[in-house]
């Protein structure tokens, strides 16, 4: 499932329907702190910053645990930070969606990075062996080596209980997906929203071309069959966290591919599973037809 607000009840009763969290969002919870991130950090107060974040995340690495819960590094648009107590620096863009945020900012700001991961580091050495960490909107394998090495930096990699992956949301990142898995991935998870709006060269918020905007559009499907074939091929696993995974209909198509999992929102994850339940037993009895 996926998950934006680390609320303990909801996360234990879903523990017990959902396979993990294949998406949890740290913005949402940074966010929820009502001061910009990088002034905890410019105004002395990292470790206090930490230990909010570590909070909040320990909740639902603990409700689900040994379940994987996948944290995803901050990725919010310099629109959202602005109204934040000490955002009054944040910078004037025209489309903040195409703009500095993701992976792009964590780099030009690595001390930001470097206390998500300090964070991280926290809670694998507590023992919980169920985290992985998602770097986002990814677009050239250098990313992956310069993120990586900020995580040495401070501890995180190498550990033998921690998985390591990108978020497939940009069309460069899945064209060259072979060169981001040379960097070393254990799993990839694709974001369609952004995907989808990226390869079709639209905006999914802007109302006169919404209309456009389908994760089942041929190009978008092919450039997720290409990764999850590509990722099969090395070993890695796949998983998908857009609003896609919780439409049967593209979700059937995923497991036709050979997708190792599917990450729904909390309201469709029963309807999802019954979905993959389905697709499976078909292409088993595909298999045994073709097999007589």
């Amino acid at each position: 499932m996926n998950l934006s607000v680390p609320d303990e009840l909801i996360a234990r009763k879903m523990a017990k329907i959902a396979d993990g969290v294949g998406l949890l969002r740290v913005e949402h919870i940074i966010l929820g702190m009502g001061r910009h991130p990088i002034g905890f950090i410019r105004d002395g107060d990292e470790e206090e910053f930490i230990e909010k974040l570590y909070s909040d995340l320990k909740i639902v690495v603990d409700a689900f645990y040994p379940k994987i819960v996948y944290i995803r590094t901050l990725d919010a648009p310099t629109d959202e930070f602005r109204n934040m107590k000490g955002g009054e620096d944040e910078p004037y863009e025209h489309n903040p969606m195409l703009g500095w945020r993701g992976i792009r900012r964590g780099l030009d700001q690595p001390e930001l990075l470097r206390a998500e991961f300090r964070t991280i580091k926290r809670l694998v050495e507590e023992n919980y062996t169920n985290i992985g960490v998602m770097l986002p909107l990814v677009h050239h394998p250098d990313q992956i080596s310069e993120a990586k090495a900020v995580a040495t930096e401070v501890g995180l990699i190498p550990h033998k209980d921690i998985k390591f992956g990108i978020m497939v949301e940009t069309p460069a990142s899945a064209i060259i997906i072979e060169d981001m898995i040379k960097k070393g991935l254990d799993f990839i998870s694709f974001g369609t929203n952004d995907l989808t709006q990226y390869t079709l060269a639209l905006d999914r918020n802007n109302e006169r071309v919404a209309k456009y905007f389908t994760e089942k559009h041929p190009a978008v499907l092919k450039l997720i069959k290409d990764v999850i074939v590509a990722c099969n091929k090395h070993g890695v696993e796949t998983s998908i966290c857009g609003q896609a995974g919780s439409d049967p209909e593209v979700v059937k198509k995923l497991v036709g591919y050979g997708i190792t999992s599917v990450s729904a929102n909390p309201d469709a994850v029963l309807k999802v599973r019954e979905t993959v339940a389905r697709a499976e037993q078909q292409l088993i009895l595909d298999a045994a037809r073709r097999n007589k």
